[in-house]
C-alpha cells in the first residue's frame, strides 16, 4: 500500500493538505489530515502494511487493538476510494492496483 502518484500536497509537522490533481474536478477542495487521519496518512509509505500500522497505532497510543483496527481499515478504504492511496498487493494484470484492502 502506498500513496498515489500525481498528489498535491503541502505537509505541515501536524498535517497535510492534498489535491489529487488526476481528479481535481471531482474533488474540488482539498482534503486536510489532521489528529488520527495525519497519524495513518504518514504511515502510508509503500513499506508498511495495514497491520503493520494498526500495529505502531497500539503502540503509541494503547487504545483497544478492535478499535484502531476498525478505524484504520474504514479511513484505508476511504483513501482508496477517493483515489489518494492504491494497493500494490491487488493488481488489475496492467501494473496498475486495484482499489481493494482485505
Amino acid at each position: 500500500m502506498r500513496q498515489a502518484s500525481g498528489l498535491a500536497r503541502l505537509e505541515r509537522p501536524a498535517s497535510v493538505v492534498l489535491l489529487n490533481l488526476p481528479c481535481i474536478e471531482e474533488q474540488q477542495s482539498p482534503y486536510v489530515f489532521e489528529g488520527p487521519s495525519f497519524e495513518i496518512w504518514t504511515r502510508i509509505d509503500g513499506t508498511r502494511t495495514e497491520e503493520h500500522i494498526v500495529d505502531e497505532l497500539v503502540e503509541a497510543y494503547g487504545a483497544p487493538r478492535e478499535q484502531i483496527a476498525h478505524d484504520v481499515h474504514e479511513f484505508l478504504a476511504e483513501l482508496l476510494r477517493l483515489g489518494l492511496i492504491v494497493d500494490d498487493d491487488e493488481s488489475d494484470g496492467e501494473g496498475e492496483a486495484a482499489p481493494h484492502i482485505d
